[in-house]
């Protein structure tokens, strides 16, 4: 009888407000990881707040979408991400105090990682044992081919 092994733990990820928007109005880096999370290669976590946050960025007149498409973009976000209440309050970014959001969503989801595009997200590079990275940075971790 074989043994088998133990599986490798699927990474558990945050994705930033920015992300999430790239990943849904452009094909790119973004959208490869959230096909990732969707095909359960990585878990993604969200928030309420970030949910807000995702939605009123969303609404942005640049972007010039329906309400139908911002509702849908918000459905499919609900459906293949996580979504958690953080239990604890952060205030290490005082230079765009909503992203410490993220940093609440990741500490409560226990993340391996952040991923954002945040130069403010960006800056301390990790927060206690979550490492902050861009889609870039993490794709090459995953899929160091």
């Amino acid at each position: 009888m074989k043994k088998r092994g133990k599986q490798p733990k699927k990474p558990k990820v945050v994705l930033d407000t920015n992300i999430l928007v790239s990943a849904w109005l452009w094909e790119g880096n973004e959208s490869e990881i959230v096909e990732m999370i969707e095909n359960g290669l990585v878990i993604g976590y969200t928030s309420p707040q970030l949910m807000q946050e995702f939605e009123k960025v969303m609404n942005y007149p640049k972007f010039r979408l329906s309400e139908n498409e911002i509702a849908s973009a918000i459905g499919y976000y609900q459906i293949v991400l996580r979504t958690i209440e953080p239990k604890t309050a952060v205030n290490i970014i005082r230079n765009d105090p909503a992203d410490n959001r993220v940093l609440e969503c990741a500490l409560s989801a226990k993340a391996n990682a952040i991923i954002t595009g945040d130069k403010h997200l960006l800056a301390p590079g990790k927060f206690k044992n979550i490492r902050i990275l861009t889609s870039t940075e993490f794709l090459k971790l995953i899929k160091p081919d």
